[in-house]
């Protein structure tokens, strides 16, 4: 799929650059780990949003390899406060097959890349 918006491009980028940051442990690697220590496979998940709320706690929001959508809370110095919800059921306009999806939503466009609806992340939007 080609995308010709500028701003389904720049969000198209925004999800790569997340994704690789937090692939790559560029982000904090304390995090990457944090993250497949819960199951998620990191090498192939598309992370779009992480938000660093203070040091060391971290929310966000990621796409699976099996397209399900989860929200995390990883606070690396005190686990008991981690959280990992699968939030697939509500998406609503989130989901790229909804009527009124928005490319420009960055959960939209992660699952779309993993829908094969836009650009794999190897390749640059046209």
């Amino acid at each position: 799929m080609e995308i010709t918006k500028n701003s389904h491009r720049n969000t198209w980028q925004a999800v790569h650059e997340t994704t690789l940051a937090i692939r790559e442990g560029r982000l904090d690697p304390a995090l990457t780990d944090w993250l497949s220590r819960q199951g998620v496979r990191v090498e192939t998940a598309l992370f779009a949003s992480v938000r660093q709320c203070d040091q060391r706690l971290y929310m966000g929001t990621l796409v699976d390899e099996k397209g399900r959508v989860l929200e995390y809370l990883a606070n690396l110095d005190l686990p008991e406060d981690d959280a990992l919800d699968d939030v697939t059921a509500e998406l609503g306009p989130k989901c790229s097959y909804h009527h009124r999806h928005d490319p420009c939503d960055p959960v939209t466009m992660a699952l779309m890349i993993q829908r094969g609806q836009a650009p794999a992340l190897a390749a640059q939007p046209a």
